[in-house]
């Protein structure tokens, strides 16, 4: 895999959404998107994290975006100032490999944002980055997850054991992803 240079952390944008790197500044509205009890059943295994390990996400973030050029990104509606979500890409696995990760406020569930936000990730990636391929992993019965990864084009690989969960895995090549766009 071509290992990206790193670039200043960026900030995207869709239509509806602006996006922005996360800082420290995010820190309790993003540990109350990760503690609300309908996002943590998948993201955090239904476990109630401290605010210190949202802190600690957010810095492995920081640092990701000042080494790799990636991490992960705060989503808010266009004109306003509410999280209303988080998109990225992150490390994983040796040999390592990128993933998408992503997560909504309830309240903005089924309007599309998870797709949009991770359509505009997955195009930084493979356009400004360079890589090679993206992954994308959820739980088996998150069945919404799983429709997003396919909208984005991605392609189901595999299911297996991560540890003591049971993940399905997708992905998509950036060829894949030109003639999806």
């Amino acid at each position: 895999m071509k290992s990206p240079m790193p670039l200043p952390a960026p900030q995207l944008a869709t239509s509806r959404l602006r996006m922005v790197p996360v800082t420290l500044t995010d820190l309790d509205d993003l540990h109350r998107l990760f503690t609300d009890p309908d996002v943590r059943r998948y993201l955090w295994d239904d476990q109630i994290i401290p605010r210190e390990r949202a802190a600690v996400e957010i810095d492995a973030s920081i640092a990701s975006f000042e080494a790799r050029g990636f991490g992960m990104w705060v989503l808010r509606e266009a004109g306003e100032t509410e999280i209303v979500g988080f998109c990225g890409l992150r490390p994983f696995g040796e040999p390592e490999e990128i993933e998408i990760l992503y997560g909504l406020s309830p309240h903005v569930w089924h309007r599309g944002f998870a797709a949009e936000a991770s359509r505009e990730v997955l195009r930084y990636g493979f356009e400004a980055l360079g890589l090679e391929r993206i992954f994308g992993r959820t739980d088996p019965p998150n069945v919404a997850s799983r429709r997003v990864l396919e909208r984005l084009g991605m392609t189901f690989i595999r299911s297996h054991r991560l540890g003591e969960l049971d993940v399905v895995e997708y992905v998509i090549p950036r060829a894949a992803f030109r003639r999806a766009g």
